[in-house]
């Protein structure tokens, strides 16, 4: 019955996989926080502007998560296994598993930082970018933690549990934390968005695609071998965060302007108009 209640809920979530896909004008210049509201509106209605396409790949991506939550526990299993005989996956495991933690608010902040310092354009639109999405993804994640209530492999020695949303305030009382987080992935969703954007943003330099990307998937599958996700918790928060990372770039990757002055008393300088 709970993973009945628990695909439900998936059903009436992954629609918003495929917000990348929405066709969007930028939004009218106005305060940061309403342009962040306008924007984080636009994600959960973005089912109402889908074509065809986008419904099948929704429908495709929820039909690949329901298969991996039925076998999760077996796949987990069969994980664990091989990690115990391959110790060199215990070893990278917790590097992996920690970098998507902080790691990747603290490059876009770096990017960011580089950009003021330097006049680097382009570092101050991923620094920007980066940031915007990592917050909305983690808005998304968060509510579909608290509707969900799914246990960390932790938990029970890899059974599988969901509690629903009537895990939406147990999940605060102490010790409790890992009984109601897993679904979906924070660790993956954020580092998938931030590397959607790198990526981007850098796409004229071969490898920095290849690398932003190959980070992102073993460090979400590090999450798996330490215990902290379900297959299908890291495929959700990878879906989700690269769909979020291509929305923002979208709505926002024109919103930084930098440009030579000449003041009227002679010199030269630079003017730098920032729309974060």
């Amino acid at each position: 019955m709970k993973k009945l209640m628990a695909l439900l809920l998936i059903a009436l979530i992954l629609p918003f996989f495929q917000i990348w896909g929405t066709e969007q004008d930028n939004p009218e210049e106005k305060g940061l926080l309403h342009r962040f509201g306008s924007d984080h509106a636009q994600i959960w209605t973005s089912p109402l502007r889908w074509k065809m396409t986008d419904w099948l790949w929704a429908g495709g991506l929820s039909l690949a998560t329901a298969a991996l939550i039925h076998n999760d526990e077996a796949i987990y299993r069969d994980i664990k296994k091989f990690q115990a005989e391959n110790k060199i996956i215990d070893n990278l495991t917790p590097f992996f598993s920690t970098l998507c933690q902080g790691f990747p608010y603290v490059m876009g902040a770096a990017f960011l930082a580089h950009g003021f310092l330097f006049k680097d354009s382009k570092a101050l639109t991923t620094g920007s970018l980066s940031l915007q999405a990592m917050i909305h993804s983690f808005v998304v994640i968060q509510l579909m933690k608290h509707l969900t209530g799914r246990q960390r492999p932790s938990w029970e020695n890899g059974a599988d549990a969901w509690a629903g949303p009537s895990g939406f305030l147990e999940r605060y009382k102490p010790g409790q934390w890992a009984r109601y987080d897993a679904f979906a992935s924070g660790h993956t969703i954020t580092i998938w968005s931030l590397a959607t954007v790198v990526a981007h943003q850098y796409n004229k330099t071969p490898w920095i695609p290849i690398l932003s990307y190959s980070v992102a998937a073993v460090s979400g599958m590090a999450t798996v071998t330490d215990d902290l996700h379900w297959v299908s918790d890291v495929l959700v928060g990878a879906a989700l965060g690269f769909a979020i990372g291509k929305f923002v770039i979208r709505r926002h990757q024109t919103k930084w302007t930098l440009a030579p002055i000449i003041p009227s008393r002679g010199g030269l300088g630079l003017s730098l108009q920032i729309n974060l």
